[in-house]
């Protein structure tokens, strides 16, 4: 089967690069359903899986584009799906199930503008609590990476399907419209100079295997046996015992839940990535994520030249969100603006709860539709600057 990796420059959309790192990561399944603004994703990889010896297939919605993922992945694929907002929406029944199963696999959200349809091609950041909350049930931690240019979307796609592994769960991309279709340089490194982590497989034989370390919760990097090789793979949607077998007891649950939380919670040191500008001497930050974040990092310079002293700052995995991160900014600054493409505040809720405080928060929201200009974030830290 052929790497998938063709090393060179490109001038491609956000929506492509995530395709061709998806296909560098190793995958070989694909599942989705068409909707805008991520169907350059899915059209990338109906042209790209078949030249490397995978496969890709339109499902017949959004609920069986994510179960069918969750069986590929069962058989021994590196599989992966995409929406928009609404049919992430759909995908959160089948998304359960694979928490509680603990399946790798990729969930990729190119949000627009919403509540519901929204404005179908148009730029929007309303999802982020509906990936880190949206399955039904609670007892788990969500893993989520979100890219601010098409180089990010390659790279972070890659480290999407590594995290999974590691972790053995599904791990969102959570990108939006305006990363989606920038088209801009894509720089694609020899195979060699990737990073891209295998499945771990037992080794031990099956009649010592234990399918879910529910007694060493904080366990990573365990092994995802395939189906077929003799282990024995229980995948039902119920609370399991260590071999996957369904359970009513309240202890068995307790333990399980405690694993899906535990092997983020006590593993954070491995899931902490952001990105700081012109910070150490800040007493103003500006904190923003995704394709908000571009014209935020404008503003700043646009600070700067003026002898403001303002920095930026930039969540790259949002979950598990960088609690710790953010205090040390709140520490050092008397205000932070957060800038975010919704009127509900999702980010600025979680800065202002890390920030515990220290800094003044204020959000700076919009509907979506249009991206954040540069000059309306300045204008905005010139009005909130002391």
């Amino acid at each position: 089967m052929s790497s998938g990796i063709t090393p060179g420059r490109y001038f491609v959309q956000g929506d492509e690069a995530i395709a061709e790192g998806a296909i560098a990561a190793g995958c070989r399944f694909f599942a989705g359903y068409p909707i805008t603004p991520s169907s350059e994703t899915s059209e990338t990889m109906a042209r790209r899986l078949p030249e490397v010896g995978g496969v890709c297939l339109q499902m017949e919605d959004e609920l069986a584009s994510i179960h069918a993922i969750g069986g590929a992945s069962v058989g021994g694929l590196k599989a992966m799906t995409i929406s928009s907002g609404p049919g992430i929406s759909l995908k959160l029944e089948g998304l359960g199930w694979g928490i509680k199963n603990e399946i790798p696999y990729v969930v990729v959200d190119i949000q627009r503008a919403g509540p519901s349809n929204g404005v179908a091609t148009r730029v929007g950041q309303g999802d982020l609590y509906t990936i880190r909350y949206g399955s039904a049930g609670g007892n788990h931690c969500t893993i989520a990476l979100s890219p601010k240019s098409t180089q990010e979307a390659f790279d972070l796609t890659i480290e999407c399907f590594n995290l999974s592994e590691i972790f053995r769960c599904p791990v969102f991309l959570l990108s939006d419209e305006t990363v989606g279709h920038t088209r801009e340089l894509l720089v694609i490194p020899p195979e060699d100079e990737l990073k891209v982590v295998k499945r771990f497989k037992p080794t031990v034989p099956p009649e010592q295997f234990v399918m879910y370390p529910l007694d060493t919760p904080g366990v990573i990097n365990y092994p995802f046996p395939n189906i077929g090789e003799g282990y024995g793979i229980c995948v039902s949607p119920y609370t399991h015992t260590s071999k996957g077998y369904a359970s009513t007891a309240q202890e068995i649950q307790e333990k399980m839940a405690k694993r899906l939380v535990y092997k983020i919670t006590e593993n954070l040191d491995k899931l902490v990535r952001v990105e700081k500008q012109k910070i150490e001497d800040a007493e103003f930050a500006v904190i923003a994520y995704g394709g908000d974040a571009r014209p935020a990092m404008a503003a700043v310079d646009i600070a700067r030249e003026r002898g403001m002293r303002v920095g930026f700052f930039r969540p790259i995995i949002l979950w598990p969100f960088p609690d710790g991160e953010v205090l040390k900014v709140a520490e050092k600054v008397q205000t932070i603006l957060v800038c975010e493409l919704n009127i509900d505040g999702q980010l600025s809720r979680e800065v202002a709860r890390a920030a515990k405080g220290k800094a003044e928060v204020f959000h700076f929201g919009s509907g979506g539709v249009e991206p954040h200009l540069p000059m309306q974030i300045f204008n905005e830290i010139r009005r909130l600057y002391k």
